[in-house]
């Protein structure tokens, strides 16, 4: 089941590109690294959720690893969406060190009145399998960050349910 899951993720990401947003709500979608994305949060039941892609848009900028909240509207409005930049990210004063500490970043925005429990996988070679990666969820109304030290290409989102 988890196959064909990841299936139907890779063949709807890939039609992302050419179809127009928002996206029909589906269980997950993959993006690829160098994207800046916000998804609208639609309740299939009373704890688990599908997704729209409303805004999409590559976004090649390397970021601060811990100063990055400047990135996020200044706004705590609450409006079913969450909001995501899967990009590069680093820290340090030199360009040695910042080389040195460069990452993977997810970083992340709930602008929703509910916690979320996701899966996410990550293909971390070019055309390469996606396999499952842990991720720590995001609580409502929060900003959130993952990093990874090596390279992914793409990361597939899915399974929203409302964390326990």
């Amino acid at each position: 089941m988890k196959k064909i899951i990841l299936i139907l993720t890779l063949i709807i990401s890939s039609v992302i590109y050419s179809q127009d947003l928002p996206t029909e709500p589906a269980n997950g979608f993959a993006f690829p690294l160098g994207s800046k994305f916000t998804i609208k949060m639609h309740p299939t039941d009373s704890i688990n959720f599908d997704y729209s892609i409303i805004k999409f848009e590559p976004f090649q900028e390397i970021v601060d690893t811990y100063k990055n909240d400047s990135l996020f509207k200044d706004s705590n409005e609450k409006n079913d969406t969450i909001e995501f930049y899967f990009c590069l990210g680093t820290s340090g004063k030199t360009d040695e060190e910042k080389e040195k500490n460069m990452k993977i970043l997810l970083l992340m925005k709930n602008r929703t009145e509910n916690s979320f429990e996701y899966n996410s996988d990550i293909q971390t070679e070019e055309n390469g399998e996606f396999n499952t990666t842990s991720n720590i969820g995001i609580y409502a109304g929060s900003k959130a960050t993952e990093m990874w030290p090596y390279m992914i290409q793409q990361i597939a989102l899915n399974a929203f349910k409302i964390a326990k």
